[in-house]
């Protein structure tokens, strides 16, 4: 039996390694992963070592490291892993149309990708005030990145909601506590028929078959 993807989107600060977490722990062995990748190109574009580069050709290295990436994600979504992915085509079209700004080509951003990616079971975007997620950014005590800037920020969240309503992803309240949007997304699995409650019990009963 074919894995399920997963993918949790959302601005810098949202809780989507949290709730990547907490999903992770309703099946056994499920995939954590994110983008930008820890490879060559992944670690370039996080870290910003390729100096300043116009958004587009930077949108079409995201979409490179994504290309890699997806490999990996088919080759355990074969394997009958659930996948959960932190970022994955929507970050670049809602990250550089946002830098693009009045010149983006939000189409195409989308469209350069979509022989390269899978198709998700579920996106979930988890909605927050950037005002609010950076807080939490700074919480952490850790230096803010080069796209974690308030202004930038809206304008970003802004791009996702608008991909939320064409593209069909499931928006949750990331003010809420930890708990609360855990319960919400749990419950979004079992609407989309994607999760039951039983499925851990049913897996360990295959594996052991």
């Amino acid at each position: 039996m074919r894995g399920r993807f997963v993918v949790l989107e959302g601005i810098d600060g949202s809780g989507k390694t949290t709730l990547a977490r907490g999903l992770a722990g309703l099946v056994p062995d499920a995939w954590v992963t994110s983008e930008p990748t820890d490879g060559p190109l992944g670690s370039a574009l996080r870290f910003g070592s390729l100096g300043d580069i116009p958004p587009a050709a930077e949108a079409l290295l995201f979409a490179a490291d994504r290309a890699v990436h997806t490999e990996q994600i088919e080759k355990d979504l074969s394997e009958g892993r659930w996948v959960i992915c932190d970022r994955y085509l929507a970050s670049t079209a809602a990250y550089q149309a946002a830098a693009m700004g009045e010149a983006a080509d939000r189409e195409w951003l989308v469209s350069m990708q979509k022989h390269s990616v899978t198709e998700p079971d579920l996106t979930i975007l988890l909605d927050m005030d950037p005002e609010e997620s950076l807080g939490r950014v700074e919480g952490r005590g850790l230096e803010r990145s080069r796209f974690e800037k308030l202004g930038y920020l809206r304008a970003v969240r802004e791009e996702y909601l608008r991909l939320a309503s064409e593209m069909g992803f499931e928006i949750i309240d990331a003010s809420k506590g930890r708990d609360e949007v855990l319960a919400r997304a749990v419950e979004l699995l079992k609407q989309k028929g994607i999760y039951a409650s039983e499925r851990r019990d049913l897996r360990r009963e295959e594996q052991q078959a």
